[in-house]
């Protein structure tokens, strides 16, 4: 592969801003996208979703059914700005800048695996190149699109950042639960709260943070997060309002189930504080990213590959989520995540890209489609 060609086309994807909410800026990534597939004859397709965003699905034969499917993201989380202030840069033996990592790394190996693909390769297999143009906020505007494409395939891709230099590879997720908890009090002078009629939500909010954070379990790996809280609005007046975000996290969907059932029977049940009502305002599940029996055959053999091409290769579940987590309850489908070059310090402006793992992902990936071939 050209390795200069890609810098320079990292260059130009990450100094676009293209956070989660500006639309014209993943819209001039996926333009920017569309237009080098173009150059190499593939074919693109761009799929309306909600708010003026589009998903691209770009294929080099147009099918009903995809050996392989590839899935990346061109939103990052920053602000309008960032580019500017943080431009790409190299330095040593890393690049930087606001989602070089997380994931327009992932985004241009995806092209540069299509741009190297032998024409054996090219001819015989059905390959989709799939861009989102809203994980960073849950996929809310894409997922049924995506999904419905990942319905189509044998072989998911997913092209987050490999951790520890391009040699580590993620196959499993733990799901989430995320509540926003309302509560709703009675508002008194806090200096006659023994006299007259009061309820205090921040004190209830209390009482629930204490209570959903007991609720994480060491053993099992599941965290309860309170991330956000707040009410009242003077130091002098018993709040009447109070407001609280919470993310849990798990392996197993035995801890969905027990911490869904736990929420469901404390906000249903009388309150810690009398004459406080609690309401669950907001309430997302995502499931876990689970590693199948078919899948853990098929990590085997992408192995030995890698090994036959001098490739170091590792996997570490992770416990953030990622497209994985959804579409690998598409079809039947196996999907391998973290298949992209190394990335690290995501979202943050320490966030950067390993050069030398970029060469290796692309390497490996022809290697899987020549396998691919091999098996038809």
């Amino acid at each position: 592969m050209n390795l200069e060609l890609y810098l320079e086309q990292m260059k130009e994807l990450v100094n676009i801003d293209s956070g989660s909410g500006n639309v014209a800026g993943i819209n001039r990534v996926a333009d920017k996208l569309a237009g080098w597939y173009q150059e190499i004859g593939w074919n693109v397709e761009r799929i309306p979703a909600d708010g003026g965003r589009q998903v691209l699905l770009i294929t080099n034969h147009v099918s009903e059914h995809y050996d392989a499917m590839y899935i990346g993201h061109m939103d990052t989380v920053f602000p309008d700005g960032t580019a500017e202030k943080r431009p790409f840069r190299i330095e040593g033996e890393n690049y930087y800048g606001p989602g070089v990592g997380d994931m327009k790394n992932g985004d241009l190996a995806m092209f540069h695996i299509a741009a190297n693909l032998p024409e054996t390769e090219k001819k015989c297999l059905n390959i989709a190149m799939v861009y989102n143009p809203d994980e960073e906020i849950g996929s809310i505007y894409s997922k049924e699109i995506t999904d419905r494409i990942g319905c189509q395939a044998d072989h998911i891709f997913v092209m987050e950042s490999a951790g520890k230099n391009g040699t580590r590879h993620c196959f499993a997720r733990k799901g989430s639960l995320t509540y926003d908890i309302e509560f709703q009090g009675q508002a008194a002078h806090a200096g006659f709260m023994f006299e007259v009629e009061n309820a205090s939500a921040v004190l209830e909010m209390g009482h629930y943070i204490v209570e959903l954070m007991n609720l994480a379990d060491r053993e099992k790996d599941t965290t309860v997060n309170v991330g956000v809280a707040n009410g009242g609005t003077a130091r002098n007046v018993v709040a009447d309002h109070a407001k609280i975000s919470v993310e849990m996290r798990f392996w197993d969907d035995s801890e969905r189930i027990r911490l869904k059932e736990y929420v469901n029977k404390i906000t249903k049940g009388q309150p810690f504080v009398p004459g406080v009502k609690t309401t669950i305002a907001m309430q997302k599940e995502t499931p876990p990213f689970v590693k199948t029996e078919e899948a853990k055959k098929y990590i085997e053999r992408v192995r030995k590959i890698a090994e036959e091409h001098g490739i170091p290769f590792e996997e570490k579940d992770r416990g953030g989520l990622s497209d994985a987590n959804h579409l690998s309850r598409c079809g039947k489908a196996i999907v391998m995540d973290g298949m992209g070059p190394h990335g690290a310090n995501d979202h943050s402006e320490k966030e950067y890209g390993y050069i030398g793992s970029v060469e290796p992902c692309v390497k490996l990936h022809l290697a899987i489609l020549k396998d691919m071939l091999k098996k038809q």
